[in-house]
């Protein structure tokens, strides 16, 4: 049995907002934002992405002590969910802010490895724990607890032109006056966000290890750490989620600025 519970989520767009779609030859949109079903929407992957990185942030800022460059507790370390890193992620993982399991670099310079990962393979040189981020929202091979939705709204998308300035004549250069779509502010998105509490066939629970039999560390960020179900709602998946502030593209344009209530 999976015992569930379901919260509100609605979006209000403080400012246009702007996430890309896939062009159509027949719209003569050159930017066209994302739709689904006519509606426009917020894809799943780009709240989570949002949330992910809030919850990242919030464990960095509270537990990694900046001068020392060391962590309270390592356990709590966030990864970088990825195979591989740019050289400005690589920074953050050798200044000690993110984990990255079997980090070696290539001969063309690129730096490979793993994030937070179940079970542990061959290569792994040690056994590897899942990281709080990953235990709420998945990692490669291990569901989380958490399923992210695509946020919809019932208004229609605006359109504006986007140029480039000819710098000598002070004009805009000829054939770069395109048009690119918008969600205006005042914009309400809304969704479901569903996330375990327990499922007992699989013998999983929020807020307790998981009872993983393959090779890995598992949930080891949970023991010198116990909270309750409301706890870790309200620490990791509500306040979290509300303390997003931005969304989508064109920050420097004056996009992007987000209200986000969560109801249970």
């Amino acid at each position: 049995m999976i015992e569930q519970k379901d919260f509100g989520i609605e979006l209000t767009t403080l400012e246009p907002i702007r996430i890309g779609g896939i062009g159509s030859p027949i719209s003569g949109i050159d930017n066209p934002i994302a739709i689904v079903g006519g509606k426009a929407v917020v894809p799943g992957s780009t709240l989570k992405g949002a949330y992910r990185w809030e919850i990242e942030r919030y464990l960095i800022d509270t537990y990694f002590d900046r001068a020392t460059k060391k962590w309270k507790d390592k356990n709590l370390q966030p990864c970088i969910p990825s195979t591989k890193l740019s050289p400005d992620e690589n920074e953050l993982v050798q200044n000690g802010l993110y984990r990255f399991y079997n980090l070696f670099q290539q001969k063309g310079g690129d730096f490979k490895g793993d994030g937070c990962h179940y079970p542990c393979t061959g290569k792994c040189r040690e056994l590897h724990e899942i990281c709080p981020v990953c235990y709420f929202l998945g990692a490669n091979g291990l569901e989380g607890f958490i399923k992210v939705p695509f946020l919809y709204a019932k208004t229609a998308v605006d359109e504006l032109y986007s140029a480039n300035i000819d710098r000598a004549v002070q004009t805009v250069k000829q054939g770069t006056n395109r048009p690119y779509q918008l969600v205006p502010d005042g914009t309400k998105f809304n969704c479901t966000l569903t996330v375990i509490l327990k499922d007992t066939v699989r013998d999983r629970e929020l807020g307790k290890a998981r009872n993983l039999k393959d090779k890995t560390r598992g949930d080891a960020w949970l023991a010198p750490h116990p909270r309750s179900k409301e706890e870790i709602i309200k620490e990791f998946i509500i306040d979290r989620l509300e303390s997003i502030k931005t969304i989508g593209g064109y920050k420097s344009k004056g996009f992007g600025k987000v209200d986000i209530k969560v109801k249970s």
